[in-house]
């Protein structure tokens, strides 16, 4: 078994909903924590705890920081399935970043074994955790990223907060899989039939999925987050070659001699992943 904590920006794209479902359900796959990041985090938790809960899985979900490590306030994205959150959830008073941080520190150290960490947003937890608490890496197996496109626009996850990206892979020497590997989608009426048929997990993801996707009857399910996850366990999908890669100003990532060290994901095989994806949304328990 696999033991995983996936840190999240859940309640932007479906995707990070539905990395959460895959490792709920694959039965090689143990979710072990969940800490949220950037902008409204508690919001996100929320997203999460309801999720999970459906799922029948009681791992802990903590918000982590709002912040990105440059400054400025958070770039939303437009499209969001955070609406769904009940607005009595935003109405205490903010946790502040350090605070947020330290409790995932010490949830992290709690844990009886040691685990891999999987970002899927923002890395501003990873990197403030590096910072702030180095103890944790004595914790982390390994660390995946959902980040990145090379030679190319930056792509969100690292463009939001750089800083923090170039921390960690200076630092971590993670495995990254960018949008050359992460891009495929599933046909949205597809993904209904099948998602249809999971019960109350079923329903609240579809609820999300509809939220954020609105009225557009193709719109497709986007699955960069899930496909990361599946990383893990389904390397042989995976073409990840030795590379480095320096994180430059407002997240472009460019290969030199000087870059930081990672495994970056040149591609993935989709026909290997398909049958995996839909066997798992349709799963209503392990």
């Amino acid at each position: 078994m696999v033991n995983v904590w996936i840190d999240t920006d859940i309640g932007d794209d479906i995707d990070d909903a539905v990395a959460l479902w895959v490792v709920a359900r694959h039965r090689r796959l143990r979710l072990v924590g969940v800490s949220t990041v950037y902008g409204p985090v508690v919001g996100r938790s929320w997203l999460t705890a309801e999720l999970l809960s459906r799922l029948g899985c009681e791992a802990p979900v903590l918000p982590g920081a709002a912040m990105p490590l440059q400054g400025g306030e958070p770039s939303l994205q437009a499209k969001s399935y955070l609406r769904l959150v009940p607005p009595e959830i935003f109405s205490g008073p903010p946790l502040e970043d350090a605070t947020g941080i330290a409790l995932v520190a010490n949830a992290m150290l709690a844990l009886p074994e040691p685990f891999h960490l999987v970002t899927v947003g923002a890395m501003t937890n990873a990197a403030r955790l590096i910072r702030d608490h180095p103890e944790v890496r004595q914790r982390w197996l390994s660390v995946t990223c959902m980040a990145g496109r090379l030679e190319g626009k930056p792509e969100y996850n690292v463009w939001c907060d750089y800083q923090a990206a170039a921390i960690v892979f200076r630092e971590a020497a993670p495995r990254v899989v960018g949008l050359e590997a992460s891009s495929h989608t599933l046909p949205r009426e597809e993904v209904e039939a099948l998602v249809s048929t999971a019960g109350a997990a079923g329903a609240f993801l579809l609820d999300c999925y509809r939220e954020y996707r609105g009225n557009r009857e193709q719109a497709p399910l986007t699955l960069f987050d899930p496909i990361t996850v599946l990383s893990l366990v389904h390397p042989e999908a995976f073409d990840f070659q030795s590379l480095r890669v320096l994180v430059e100003g407002e997240g472009r990532l460019r290969l030199t001699d000087d870059g930081a060290a990672v495994e970056y994901a040149l591609a993935s095989n989709w026909r290997l992943l398909r049958p995996t994806f839909t066997r798992l949304l349709a799963k209503s328990r392990r």
